[in-house]
């Protein structure tokens, strides 16, 4: 009888043991590990000549509150960028958010980036999705941001950048020059198969978020399409002659409201 009980204790002091340790790492996941903005560093082969910050996927909406943004935005100022890039999906469902969001004070905290040598962005998909697309432009080119689709520009001598629109086939890329720093933003990072990278250094995507949970088998089931074959980190889809690849964690969650092993980053290129 007393084996029984002291097994009987045992086991009920395991059951709350593994409930305390789960709502541990459900909270971690919900409240601590999306508020843990990393600062990456990608070892590229090529660098650019200005110190660059590139960001994505904020996802702003009921998961990332727009106040979320100030605290980004003073993020990236105190890296002291020369250029600041903007990869896509800074909404999360236009139709279901947009009257809830204070445009004029995004605007206002998108016009606080610092960045002598220019802003730029691209759409992601959750932009152009339900008539999105004129409110990102809008709201960007408020905040100083140029926004490029299917664009090339020279912020600097010796600096190209290639906007892709989010379904482009990027036959753009083709006109880039043979020269200098060439740096590709695509929102989605498994067109790394298929576009003409040998005329660009660097394509920077997001999209993916890592997986946003980052478990074994798991995470590559809830991989979005556009995002599966490339999530996370560096790599040389096309091999050698050919653009680097770098895919951020992002920003903000999308699907579900937790980040585990995958915390937000801003990337710094040089």
């Amino acid at each position: 009888m007393k084996h029984d009980r002291a097994r009987s204790a045992a086991l009920l002091a395991g059951a709350a043991g593994l409930t305390a340790a789960g709502l541990g790492l459900a909270f971690y996941a919900a409240r601590l590990e999306p508020q843990r903005l990393a600062v990456t560093r990608p070892p590229l082969e090529k660098r650019p000549p200005l110190r660059t910050v590139f960001f994505s996927d904020l996802h702003v909406g009921p998961m990332v509150p727009p106040q979320r943004l100030e605290a980004v935005v003073d993020r990236i100022n105190a890296l002291r960028p020369d250029l600041v890039l903007f990869g896509g999906d800074f909404f999360a469902k236009f139709l279901r958010d947009a009257w809830a969001l204070p445009f004029p004070e995004l605007a206002r905290q998108l016009s606080r980036i610092r960045a002598p040598k220019g802003k730029y962005a691209v759409l992601g998909n959750h932009d152009l999705r339900e008539g999105a697309r004129p409110f990102f432009e809008q709201l960007f080119e408020a905040g100083g941001f140029t926004v490029l689709w299917d664009e090339i520009v020279s912020p600097a001598p010796g600096v190209t950048i290639c906007g892709l629109s989010p379904y482009s086939d990027g036959r753009v890329l083709r006109g880039m020059p043979a020269s200098g720093w060439r740096v590709c933003l695509c929102h989605m990072p498994d067109k790394a198969r298929y576009l003409p990278l040998k005329r660009a250094d660097l394509m920077l995507s997001g999209h993916s978020h890592a997986g946003q949970v980052r478990l074994p088998v798991l995470t590559r089931l809830i991989l979005p399409p556009g995002g599966k074959f490339y999530p996370y980190g560096l790599y040389r889809p096309q091999g050698p002659g050919a653009a680097q690849l770098y895919v951020s964690r992002g920003i903000g969650m999308s699907g579900v409201p937790f980040r585990f092993l995958a915390p937000p980053e801003l990337v710094v290129l040089s």
